[in-house]
């Protein structure tokens, strides 16, 4: 592994698991990181990434829920690097975990991520995050999810930063266009 590249991926039905990304990916570039966010299912090569921040609605332990069998796809890959996971949406909250993930009583993104061997894990409200930066805020918006995950991202900065996996870049970039996730404003 030769550079200095975060990859923050996501598999996103409904704009809040991308919106989750993009907010990290901000605060990972605002750290001075060099960052990759895009859809997990567009991924097909993590060498150029010393970690990998993965997001997905929901993950099931049996299934390919996290974009078209990511984990599965770069089961190797991942296990040579740190990752963190993330839910973001209406399944992602805590509790007994049914059905693929009887056997584990705790959120199902916690479960896969201690079957990886990630990490951290975290869920967060389906509510689109939208950046406090933006003078557009609209009614109905959970600020507080936007600040746990500005909060999440930082911690996620700090540990690579002292493990020297990353080292800040001389200037943030993000290489991946704006998604097309952005909320259509409502009247």
């Amino acid at each position: 592994m030769g550079a200095d590249r975060v990859l923050i991926a996501f598999a996103s039905q409904h704009g809040s698991t991308a919106w989750v990304g993009e907010t990290i990916c901000k605060e990972l570039c605002a750290a001075g990181l060099t960052v990759d966010c895009q859809p997990a299912a567009a991924v097909t090569d993590l060498s150029p990434y010393v970690a990998v921040v993965l997001g997905s609605g929901v993950f099931l332990a049996r299934r390919a829920s996290d974009g078209g069998g990511f984990i599965t796809r770069h089961r190797e890959a991942l296990a040579e690097r740190p990752v963190w996971l993330f839910s973001a949406g209406p399944i992602g909250g805590t509790g007994s975990a049914s059905g693929d993930d009887a056997g584990c009583e705790e959120a199902p993104v916690v479960c896969v991520a201690r079957d990886i061997g990630a990490k951290g894990a975290a869920t967060f409200g389906a509510a689109p995050i939208v950046d406090v930066t933006d003078d557009r805020r609209r009614p109905g918006r959970d600020w507080r999810e936007l600040a746990r995950v500005r909060s999440w991202a930082r911690t996620i900065a700090d540990e690579l930063a002292r493990s020297g996996r990353a080292a800040p870049a001389g200037a943030p970039r993000r290489t991946a266009p704006p998604m097309l996730h952005r909320a259509v404003p409502t009247s």
